[in-house]
């Protein structure tokens, strides 16, 4: 009974099977037929023949989808590694200023002073000048009085402010400004005059706008007028004051006029205009003149003269003067004490 039930249970057993091996999909390959031997419980037992394997019906298999093969991906030459700015070394931090006391070691001589303390070519070079002048005056203003003259003049040459001034040139003048001693006219009136000693200061303008040249074949070193003569002709502004020595006031004067210079060191020149201590409006005729310079030119003999006219009932002041003009360094230099011979050949 036992035996009878047991085929019958791994029959069913098997059909569950294929079943089940039918529903799973299966490969290409169609799958393989499983035998199952029976089980022998006892020897004596006849064997029972196998059951004959059902061959499961063919099941459609689904049409297999052609796997693509991967493709190799194309091989892109490699972008050239972007270039890198240049790393700038991060600076140092700086620490803060160390104070640095200078130690100066003092010689163990004392050094001797600068033998001038003012240009050594302060008397020759062409943009300015700064020269001493002596000498004898006479004057004339209702009497007669004569003095030493003396004083200190500077001038100012502006050719290179002209030139860099352009077409403005001519608007920039040259300066003069001399401090003189001498004899000078007292305040007065009517026909009455009288002069006396004092101190002058007069500075004066002067615009050379035109220019021309001379020409002179003498040739002498010492003749302030040998040679090319260059002559400059231009409007002229002066004013100032005088100081007498007699306890007055100080009195301004002021002229204008036109100019003529010689040489730059000569002049002739006339103006009008007023001054406090002579009463109308004045008219000068002024000149200086050079006669004799040394080789270099430092030294300088010259004549100077004034008229000073004015109308109505006015006596006129009438100035004359011979002066040497010297530079600065003369009283350093003794060889320039030979220029002052003006007949030393």
């Amino acid at each position: 009974m036992k035996k009878s039930r047991i085929v019958p249970l791994i029959a069913l057993l098997l059909l569950f099977a294929i079943a089940a091996f039918s529903l799973i999909p299966g490969n290409s390959t169609p799958p393989k037929s499983v035998v199952i031997q029976p089980t022998v419980s006892d020897t004596n037992t006849a064997p029972v023949a196998a059951a004959p394997t059902e061959t499961p019906a063919a099941t459609p298999v689904a049409a297999t989808t052609p796997v693509a093969k991967p493709v190799a991906p194309e091989k892109v030459p490699d972008a050239p590694a972007p270039t890198k700015p240049e790393a700038k070394p991060t600076p140092a931090p700086q620490s803060a200023p160390m104070t640095v006391t200078k130690v100066v070691e003092m010689p163990a001589t004392t050094p001797p002073p600068p033998a001038n303390f003012y240009p050594g070519d302060i008397a020759t070079n062409k943009f300015y000048s700064l020269h001493f002048r002596v000498g004898y005056q006479h004057a004339n203003h209702g009497n007669n009085n004569s003095t030493a003259w003396l004083s200190a003049k500077g001038s100012v040459n502006a050719d290179q402010w002209r030139q860099r001034a352009g077409k403005n040139g001519w608007l920039v003048p040259d300066a003069d400004a001399e401090f003189s001693h001498q004899d000078l006219a007292k305040k007065s009136s009517g026909a009455n005059g009288d002069t006396d000693e004092g101190v002058q200061l007069q500075a004066s303008l002067f615009w050379p706008w035109k220019h021309w040249t001379v020409s002179n074949q003498h040739t002498n070193s010492t003749c302030p007028f040998s040679g090319p003569v260059a002559l400059a002709l231009g409007p002229t502004l002066n004013g100032g004051f005088d100081q007498l020595f007699d306890g007055t006031s100080p009195q301004l004067f002021s002229h204008g006029g036109v100019r003529l210079t010689i040489n730059r060191d000569g002049y002739l020149e006339y103006t009008f205009g007023g001054a406090e201590n002579l009463p109308g409006v004045r008219q000068q005729l002024a000149a200086e003149l050079p006669i004799f310079q040394s080789h270099n030119g430092e030294i300088r003999y010259l004549v100077r003269g004034l008229w000073d006219h004015t109308t109505g009932n006015h006596p006129d002041l009438v100035q004359g003067a011979f002066l040497v003009e010297m530079p600065l360094d003369i009283f350093t230099s003794r060889d320039k004490w030979r220029d002052l011979n003006p007949f030393k050949k």
